[in-house]
């Protein structure tokens, strides 16, 4: 490991430490901080005046944003840029089917004891006739459009401030070409990081819903990591999607995050990243008021997980893949709400475990559970260790379609897994807590110490 700025220690990676912004100002000459009137716009303004290292922007009161579906309310949050709360700070926000804050290949961001409160409610039925646009309805073109304002965000907002501000040429020539699209779950998020950006800090943050909000009104996503283009250059509808074009997140640290009230935590692709001193609450599915359509009409939304780290579906490239990462210190406490997506005689669409991770050169290390949906996906993964991880789940409430912990996509290297033990609560276990193990490239694969707990077999 290579010697850092101690806030900044990351595998073989020494990024530099963001600007230290020379003022403070408060978010008070920008909103009306009642906690009631709508402030998007003044947060907007005032993100902008604080990027770059002018100064540090502070959060001294309540915070209203209505976002909703209109594509034009998202705040994007520029390189530079540093965000402290202090005790009376807080942001509430409500968008549905893009974000709320965007990072878009943007540097040197510190967010400091954060608090937001998210109160809306993720529709189960992604066909919706449209969206808004600076405050006028745009209707869908056809029909019902599935996922048409997410699109509409990812083409007519994200794609612009782009070429705007990052000087790319989205030339169309050759066919259409937007911003890199990595589906609707991602762009759920509450933060929507993505393309090369770089030396992110995130300390000290709590993200939830209301005490009485139902499972219909938790929080999508609460980060999205995400591949783009880069900036300065052309891209046409034939540019590939590898690393001489496109970047992932990277240099991130997410310290003491708390989460409550989410269907997924983190989703998407990160290099040299350190996720550390995690702490999830109340977890869920996407379901309507009454607990049904589960996952969403046809299931349109991803089987959420804390931490789904993967590489990006559309790409090959191997230096686009997760690489570098830390998780330690996490406490996923299982407090479910809803049931199971799936039930028996149904398509099988994914239950909602709390880590899925396919890495390159990366480590977890303490990490405890008690999700009744299970533990842990290993995906495809090169020099991963995963170490002292305790893991309670219940194969009852997974209706006995699946295991606890699974190894669903191989080939695997280097891949080591001690000092880890598993139970199951369920009365008895109709299904092998530990699925997948019998592939025939599970060579690579190093077991050490593992406990399997199970009342009756």
């Amino acid at each position: 490991m290579l010697a850092c700025v101690p806030q900044f220690i990351l595998i073989g990676s020494c990024p530099a430490a963001p600007a230290v912004a020379q003022s403070k100002k408060s978010i008070h000459e920008w909103a009306a901080c009642d906690g009631s009137s709508d402030d998007t716009a003044g947060v907007a303004k005032a993100f902008a005046a604080a990027a770059h290292g002018a100064f540090t922007l502070i959060i001294d009161c309540s915070v209203r944003m209505q976002i909703g579906m209109d594509i034009s309310h998202s705040v994007f949050i520029d390189a530079g840029t540093t965000v402290e709360f202090t005790r009376a700070g807080k942001f509430t926000v409500d968008n549905t089917f893009f974000p709320a804050f965007v990072i878009a290949n943007s540097s040197d961001i510190t967010l400091t004891d954060w608090v937001v409160q998210y109160e809306a409610s993720l529709p189960v039925n992604s066909d919706v006739d449209g969206y808004l646009r600076n405050g006028k309805f745009v209707p869908a073109k056809q029909p019902a459009g599935r996922f048409i304002p997410a699109g509409g965000f990812s083409e007519e907002r994200l794609t612009p401030w782009l070429a705007e501000h990052r000087r790319i040429n989205f030339d169309n020539r050759q066919g259409h070409v937007t911003s890199v699209w990595t589906g609707p779950t991602n762009m759920c998020a509450i933060f929507f990081i993505t393309g090369d950006s770089a030396r992110i800090r995130v300390t000290n943050m709590r993200i939830g819903v209301p005490a009485d909000a139902g499972g219909e009104r938790f929080i999508p996503v609460a980060f999205s990591l995400n591949p783009n283009f880069k900036s300065d250059q052309t891209v046409t509808a034939k540019t590939p999607i590898t690393a001489e074009f496109v970047a992932i997140p990277h240099d991130l640290i997410f310290a003491n995050i708390s989460l409550d009230g989410t269907y997924m935590g983190w989703v998407g692709s990160a290099r040299n990243a350190v996720f550390e001193n995690i702490h999830s609450l109340r977890y869920g599915d996407l379901q309507d008021a009454a607990g049904g359509n589960v996952g969403g009409m046809r299931k349109w939304f991803a089987p959420p997980h804390l931490l789904y780290l993967t590489r990006y579906a559309a790409t090959t490239d191997p230096a686009l893949s997760n690489r570098n990462i830390q998780i330690r210190n996490v406490l996923d406490e299982g407090v479910r709400i809803g049931r199971a997506r799936d039930s028996a005689g149904e398509a099988l669409s994914g239950n909602t475990l709390s880590l899925k991770i396919g890495c390159m050169n990366c480590s977890v290390d303490h990490y405890k559970s008690a999700r009744p949906d299970g533990f842990l996906d290993v995906l495809s993964s090169d020099g991963l260790t995963i170490s002292n991880a305790e893991a309670t789940y219940n194969s009852d409430f997974l209706n006995g379609l699946y295991p606890g912990w699974r190894f669903p996509q191989a080939p695997y290297s280097n891949v080591s897994i001690e000092n880890v033990s598993l139970k199951d609560d369920a009365d008895s276990t109709q299904r092998l807590p530990v699925g997948n193990a019998n592939l025939g490239s599970i060579e690579g694969l190093q077991l050490k110490n593992i406990h399997i707990d199970l009342n009756e077999w």
